[in-house]
């Protein structure tokens, strides 16, 4: 792989996480993207919320979750961004360690939570796509290394 073309899948990864992130996030009144974050993933791919107890969802399962939280009302809005990421490529697989704000409202000055999705992604037929993220929330006993906080996002 030379230069241009890591250059590039560096590139493709980029959007397929602003993506990610774009799709999960809504204001009151809309709704999250799920059809698009859906076609995000392979279709094997899962999500993993292992803040306790691991938590896992194929993304079917995860698209069917949080649409009947939304349709429910329990979930109004939420926002979630990228503020700090480490990125690794090597031929056709990539991890990325994306740190995260999360709050329900987006106007709220200060988070609800941050953490770090550890996305994994795939090469298939020249195009990326993620095979599983995996989060965790910074909490009182688990506090994020500034390696993971200072970046260019």
């Amino acid at each position: 792989m030379d230069f241009e073309e890591s250059g590039q899948d560096q590139m493709k990864i980029e959007e397929l996480t602003n993506s990610l992130y774009s799709c999960i996030s809504f204001r009151q009144g809309e709704k999250p993207d799920l059809a698009r974050l859906k076609s995000l993933f392979i279709k094997e791919g899962i999500l993993i919320n292992n803040n306790d107890d691991p938590l896992i969802f194929t993304i079917d399962q995860f698209v069917d979750a949080v649409g009947y939280q939304v349709s429910a009302g329990s979930l109004k809005s939420f926002s979630e961004r990228e503020v700090a990421e480490r990125t690794e490529i090597f031929g056709k697989i990539a991890h990325r360690f994306s740190t995260y704000e999360a709050r329900f409202d987006p106007e709220d000055p200060e988070p609800l939570t941050v953490g770090i999705n550890s996305i994994q992604f795939i090469k298939v037929d020249d195009s990326w796509h993620v095979s599983s993220l995996v989060w965790n929330d910074e909490a009182e006993d688990r506090k994020i290394q500034e390696k993971y906080i200072l970046s260019d996002v």
